[in-house]
């Protein structure tokens, strides 16, 4: 009997020890949920920003006439890049026609397609006569901005940095 009252230490420290593993665990879980809700308020802000600069660009060419040039700055959403798919591949926002989008790269592009994620964390314009093919421009921050130009020639929009 005096072997068990001599090491109530010992008895403790498991318990202890499994009490501080629990709420280690849950103290990751609690910063995995706050990185989760910040991703998610950041990723929609920069939605609206790409809808915002895509909203410039549609009133430009539809006010362009015909050899006129414009010139539009882009500077948000930064380290976003600004694509046209003219080829076979497009969006599913874009509904088989010819289109600007404003959307993250992928990570890995050999597991994801550019164009799935446009569809999923960006936002796209449609122009019917689109005709500069593979633009991809890195949007910078706004000490090196992005300036796109803008054209209407023979009765088509291209687009260019």
């Amino acid at each position: 009997m005096n072997f068990f009252i001599g090491n109530k230490r010992g008895f403790l420290l498991a318990e202890e020890t499994l009490k501080i593993i629990i709420a280690l665990i849950c103290i990751v879980f609690l910063v995995y949920i706050l990185i989760a809700i910040y991703n998610a308020s950041s990723s929609d802000k920069k939605i609206e920003q790409a809808k915002d600069i895509l909203s410039r660009i549609e009133a430009i060419t539809s006010s362009l006439k015909e050899g006129e040039t414009q010139r539009q700055d882009i500077v948000n959403p930064a380290g976003w890049h600004l694509y046209t798919f003219v080829g076979e591949e497009k969006p599913n926002s874009c509904a088989n026609e010819r289109c600007l989008c404003i959307c993250e790269k992928p990570l890995i592009k050999q597991l994801t397609s550019q164009t799935s994620k446009c569809d999923k964390d960006g936002s796209c314009l449609i122009i019917k006569n689109l005709a500069s093919e593979d633009v991809d421009l890195k949007i910078r921050s706004a000490d090196n901005i992005l300036f796109v130009s803008i054209k209407k020639q023979n009765n088509r929009i291209f687009i260019g940095e």
